[in-house]
């Protein structure tokens, strides 16, 4: 982005300079793309109703009884960084999808959706990454988990993910879109020959270190709650749900790490156009997933939501490992990706 308001315009800068070919926006899209409206519109539909959904969720979030507790206000830091995600990922892919747009078409509007959509793939990767570690103390580690996130500590340790995404936003290239592969890549395919020059280092290091280590803290998680389980009189129930949240958990590693590592290969190698569109996929169900697990698996918001609606829903005990669960079913890290 610092680029872009240096030269004043993407078209003023080198590497995205459409004006060595004399073609109209139009003139680029018949060239380069390809509109699909389909696809275009259900993504664009799918979108929307996410935000939605968001909505009342983010809302039951910050109730005061829930976002006292430090891992809810990680959740809504994430949430909201997903809201946003959802935005680039369902609803300017759809528009762009339905137009048959490449870069050229749109450079401007392209580029700075680039640069937010990297920001917040990479915010949500490191922030997920920090819920896992704050319910991994808080199960294991009570003390440390203490000092590190006890009252108003947890906004300094958001300060970190919110520098990190700031800085991909700022000061590292964006991705930018292309109907012809519907998908995001380094290249805005102008120049032949050139991609080399596109290299994205950092956002390689978060998709290998940030998501791969993500996963394993995730591993770690079910480990530790496995054996708390185990070591305590606990209902059938209970473990029951504790291996839930292992397949869960495990779950969403696999759509997260499949997403980042289709993001790196199709960025350096040509593979079926069914590989990109399933890393696409991935990287938008990484940003809206939440929704239906929070719904469907987290009592405390699936009940608050249901309150805010004006229904009546009796509010059971919960739980040691209820109210981990609530806290752990959140992405890994959002995420075709960026």
């Amino acid at each position: 982005m610092n680029r872009f308001i240096e030269f004043g315009s993407a078209t003023s800068i080198p590497l995205y300079n459409c004006s060595h070919i004399p073609l109209t926006p139009e003139q680029w899209s018949e060239k380069d793309g390809v509109s699909r409206p389909i696809f275009g519109a259900t993504e664009f539909t799918f979108g929307m109703l996410i935000e939605i959904l968001y909505i009342p969720l983010i809302v039951v979030m910050l109730e005061k009884k829930n976002f006292s507790m430090s891992c809810y206000k990680i959740m809504v830091f994430l949430a909201l960084i997903d809201f946003v995600a959802v935005i680039f990922s369902c609803l300017m892919t759809g528009f762009l999808t339905f137009q048959g747009a490449v870069f050229c078409t749109y450079p401007n509007l392209i580029y700075i959706s680039g640069c937010t959509a990297k920001c917040t793939w990479t915010g949500s990767c490191l922030t997920a990454m920090i819920l896992v570690i704050n319910r991994l103390l808080d199960l294991s580690f009570n003390r440390i988990k203490n000092i590190l996130f006890d009252g108003n500590r947890t906004f300094l340790i958001l300060i970190i993910p919110f520098g990190y995404a700031s800085y991909f936003l700022i000061f590292n290239p964006p991705i930018v879109f292309t109907s012809k592969f519907h998908s995001w890549f380094f290249d805005p395919l102008i120049f032949e020959g050139r991609s080399a020059e596109y290299n994205n280092i950092p956002v390689l290091f978060n998709n290998f270190l940030i998501v791969i280590t993500t996963c394993c803290l995730y591993m770690f998680f079910c480990c530790a709650l496995g054996a708390k389980t185990k070591n305590t009189k606990t209902s059938s129930q209970t473990r029951k749900m504790s291996l839930q949240i292992f397949f869960q958990s495990a779950m969403i590693c696999a759509v997260n790490f499949s997403a980042s590592m289709i993001y790196v290969i199709m960025n350096y190698v040509e593979v079926p156009f069914s590989i990109i569109l399933f890393g696409q996929f991935t990287w938008q169900m990484g940003s809206a997933s939440p929704v239906f697990i929070y719904l469907t698996l987290n009592k405390t918001i699936r009940n608050g939501v249901l309150l805010k609606l004006g229904l009546t829903f009796a509010f059971g005990k919960t739980s040691v490992v209820s109210k981990t669960s609530a806290a752990l079913v959140v992405q890994v890290g959002n995420r075709n990706v960026n």
